[in-house]
């Protein structure tokens, strides 16, 4: 007698089984692989590329010998995640204590001592500054940059360094943040940094993909906003919880006294990229804005002396360029543009602009003063 199985009751060829089942495992990973890991690792190598190289002295610069005449300098280091950053304090000669501490943070492409000109103006004018090198930076460690987000996280770090040392005991903080740094100094109010008695963030930006999208759309058009989702997921990877945040809802959080400068014609962190244009979502009373327009992006900087420099640059743009091979691109760019200057141009000071910070830290530091005296007779 035959024995017939009903088909149903067959069961299929484990090979089959398998056979299919490898398929779709690589259909959905392989897609997956197209669509997620690739875009990302395309992102990472993007960034490895603009950020990973450190920044050395520009070719024009600043030295301590310029200005140690007239102030002391005491060296200083701190932990940034694994890496350890240099600074300095500098104070008067005559050992007078400051008014203030004023941690001056720089921009990208920069250093700590392409801002001594500040510095030294801030002492004279009676307060400390805390200074330092961010990530990847001259007398800094780390392999480069790392990313954008890494200015917040080091301005942060330095702030918290300060808040430990006797050097700086019972001093108000101020922060003078000023580009990449100007990000920093609102950004980094997200930590919850309500000791600090005011900050001024210039010529900032708002957010990381605030100023990449103007330089993506540069290379690639209005494609370039399809990197969006892929830079936001790289940082998140790379920064995890310091990722969070804009200058925007710093500033909100904070509540305290802020300055946000900007000049409409700033080159580098266009006007639309600014703090500056968000004045809208900002609910922080204490917030005070100037508007230049004819001021580019140091702001620092007399207008003069500003178009001497881009007059210069003009004049000779047709002169074959630098070497770039193995050269951070930040610092590229500043060696590119101030090569046909002097220094006395480059960092020629503008008292209007300075007095106009040094004024709104003097009311921020009455009014704290003025809270603290009703808090103890309260």
């Amino acid at each position: 007698m035959l024995n017939i199985q009903s088909p149903l009751k067959q069961k299929p060829k484990k090979g089959a089984l398998a056979v299919g089942m490898k398929i779709g495992f690589f259909t959905v990973f392989g897609l997956l692989g197209w669509t997620v890991a690739l875009p990302l690792i395309g992102a990472k190598i993007v960034n490895d590329a603009v950020f990973g190289k450190r920044v050395t002295p520009t070719r024009i610069s600043l030295t301590y010998d310029d200005f140690k005449a007239d102030t002391d300098r005491q060296k200083m280091t701190f932990k940034s995640g694994k890496n350890t950053l240099v600074g300095y304090r500098y104070t008067r000669k005559d050992g007078e204590r400051g008014k203030a501490l004023v941690i001056v943070s720089h921009g990208i492409g920069c250093n700590m001592d392409s801002y001594l000109n500040r510095t030294a103006w801030f002492v004279k004018r009676g307060y400390d500054v805390f200074t330092f090198d961010m990530t990847g930076t001259c007398l800094s460690e780390g392999k480069g940059l790392k990313g954008l987000m890494q200015s917040k996280v080091d301005l942060h770090n330095a702030i918290e360094f300060c808040k430990t040392r006797d050097e700086f005991k019972d001093m108000p903080i101020l922060v003078y943040g000023h580009s990449w740094s100007g990000f920093a100094a609102a950004n980094m109010l997200n930590y919850g940094h309500k000791e600090l008695t005011a900050v001024a963030t210039l010529s900032g930006f708002n957010d990381t993909w605030g100023i990449m999208r103007p330089h993506a759309e540069r290379y690639v058009g209005k494609l370039g906003v399809m990197l969006k989702p892929w830079n936001r997921l790289l940082e998140k990877i790379m920064f995890g919880k310091d990722a969070d945040g804009d200058g925007v809802s710093g500033i909100n959080a904070y509540g305290g006294p802020v300055l946000i400068a900007h000049s409409v014609d700033d080159p580098t962190v266009p006007i639309e990229s600014s703090v500056y244009v968000r004045r809208d979502e900002i609910d922080n009373a204490e917030v005070e804005y100037i508007l230049y327009r004819d001021r580019g992006h140091t702001l620092s900087r007399p207008v003069a002396a500003e178009a001497k420099i881009n007059e210069a640059y003009n004049a000779h743009r047709a002169e074959p360029k630098l070497d770039s091979k193995g050269v951070n691109i930040f610092q590229y760019n500043v060696d590119a543009h101030y090569r046909f200057s002097d220094k006395e141009t480059v960092f020629a000071t503008d008292e209007e602009f300075m007095n106009a910070v040094d004024e709104f830290f003097t009311r921020a530091l009455e009014r704290r003063a003025a809270q603290t005296k009703e808090e103890k007779n309260a």
